[in-house]
């Protein structure tokens, strides 16, 4: 359950990673990547802590209870159904974070970033599509920190005159 406390403002910081990589560009992809970054830090968060928050809440209040009330409320709260608020919150918060990497990568593209961050900030979309929790929400996460390090620290990664100087 606190873990997921502490989630809310790590899904706000990673929206906003998202937002900087294309820092200076412009154009309908950037702008759709930037929306859809809004509607995942927004839809996303709302998700996570629902889930996380709620059920660890539920679950550390049934410690007092008989074994039966117990296993009533782990059996309610194990596995959110599929067709419930939170699993939408989950979908369009995914679904944004896809537009937003792969929307990204392409202005990153055009503005002259290199094939292989390209390839990453899509891989890190398409992994997400697996969940957030390991394996897949860390290879989505790993990976997107890869391509943000090589857009950031590569010799070239884009061209001097695509993106400004940061001060």
């Amino acid at each position: 359950m606190w873990f997921h406390f502490i989630q809310v403002p790590l899904i706000g910081l990673i929206a906003l990673a998202v937002y900087l990589l294309t820092e200076g560009l412009q154009g309908r992809a950037v702008m759709v990547s930037r929306w859809a970054i809004g509607v995942f830090a927004v839809f996303f968060s709302a998700y996570d802590a629902a889930a996380g928050i709620g059920t660890g809440y539920a679950l550390r209040n049934a410690r007092g209870l008989s074994a039966g009330a117990q296993e009533a409320i782990y059996e309610a709260v194990k596995d959110m159904p599929v067709v419930s608020l939170i699993f939408v919150l989950s979908v369009v918060g995914s679904l944004a974070w896809v537009v937003a990497l792969v929307c990204a990568a392409m202005a990153l593209r055009r503005a002259g970033a290199s094939l292989g961050p390209f390839i990453l900030l899509i891989l890190a979309g398409v992994f997400f599509l697996g969940g957030h929790p390991y394996p897949a929400g860390t290879l989505a996460f790993g990976t997107f920190f890869v391509a943000a390090l090589w857009l950031e620290f590569a010799p070239g990664s884009l061209t001097s005159s695509s993106r400004p100087v940061r001060t």
